[in-house]
Parts: C-alpha cells; structure tokens; sequence
C-alpha cells in the first residue's frame, strides 16, 4: 500500500507555471472558476454560490493535504503570479497504486497549452514521487477536449460507464482513461 508523508507542500515548476498549494490567498480565483458553468458544465460537481463556499472548498484542500489523502495544487502563471486552474489527484487508491488525476481551467486560458504543461508536471510527480503504478481520468464523454488531453499524454480508454454516476437529479456516463508507469 502507497502511504504519503508531506512535511511540505511540494512546489512544481514547468516553463509557465507554479504549481502551488490551493490556499486562502486565491479564494476570489476559485470562486470566479468554480461558479462559472463553462468551467463545470463536465464536472459533476455544484457550482461555487458564494465566497464562503470557495473557502470551504480550499479548506477540503488542505485538510485532504494534510491528512496524506490526496494532493491538488493551484496553477499559478509565473509573469503574473495568477491563479488560473488546478491540478491534481483528488482520489487516490493507495491499496492500488493508483490516482485519479482532476484539473479545471479558468476559460480565459483555454487553448494556450497551460493544462498539457500543468498535466505533464503532475503525471511525472505522480510516477516519480507517489510511485503511482497507474493514472486514471475520469471523463465526461461529451468532453472532447479532455479526453483529447488525456491522449496527448499517453492515456488509454478503457472503458465506458453507462449512467455511473448521479447528479443534479440525472445519471451521467463516464469515460476512463488509464496510464501506466512505465517503470
């Protein structure tokens, strides 16, 4: 079984970006986002109704964090010091060897590559540094250019659920991507 032991945040830096813990500093970034219906219309998730609700959110961050449960990070433009999505493992199957990698995107950076680089630098992190033996994305299949991502990086579909999961008063289908290390 996989155990995690985070004395610190880890940090992670591609070309653009810091990839930086989720705090209370970017409570305003993570209500623009999470209450957009663009950025949610595939992630069964409620949209954010107020800013106590994206504190709460950030709360649920860390406190997964600093419980060794999973790991998100914020992703932070270098020139601007910007908060303009996230990344990250919001599930993990330790028993498994196994995370499910999540991510969302402020729209105003859709199509500049900053989720292919924010991707590429948490996959290697989850390999490299969790030991994870496999990523899988859970995908909407409505979302092409999530699942067109997920290629990009080496991903796998394997298989479709018919109506997996309940939200908003409807079953939804879910596509599952996998990667295995390749160690």
């Amino acid at each position: 079984m996989l155990t995690f032991n985070f004395d610190i945040f880890p940090v992670l830096e591609t070309e653009r970006l810091i990839l930086k813990a989720i705090s209370m500093e970017f409570v305003d970034e993570i209500f623009r986002q999470r209450s957009k219906k663009e950025v949610m219309q595939y992630i069964a998730r409620p949209l954010l109704q107020s800013k106590s609700d994206a504190q709460d959110l950030i709360k649920n961050y860390e406190f997964l964090f600093e419980q060794n449960i999973t790991i998100s990070w914020a992703i932070v433009l270098k020139e601007k010091s910007q908060m303009i999505g996230t990344v990250g493992f919001p599930r993990v199957n330790k028993d498994n060897h196994r995370g499910e990698v999540g991510y969302s995107l402020d729209t105003d950076y859709w199509y500049k590559g900053y989720m292919n680089e924010a991707l590429k630098r948490v996959l290697a992190y989850g390999f490299e540094e969790l030991h994870f033996h496999s990523v899988e994305a859970m995908i909407h299949p409505d979302n092409k250019s999530s699942s067109d991502l997920v290629k990009k990086h080496g991903f796998v579909k394997e298989a479709y659920f018919k109506q997996y999961t309940y939200f908003d008063g409807k079953f939804l289908d879910v596509e599952v991507y996998s990667l295995l290390s390749k160690k």
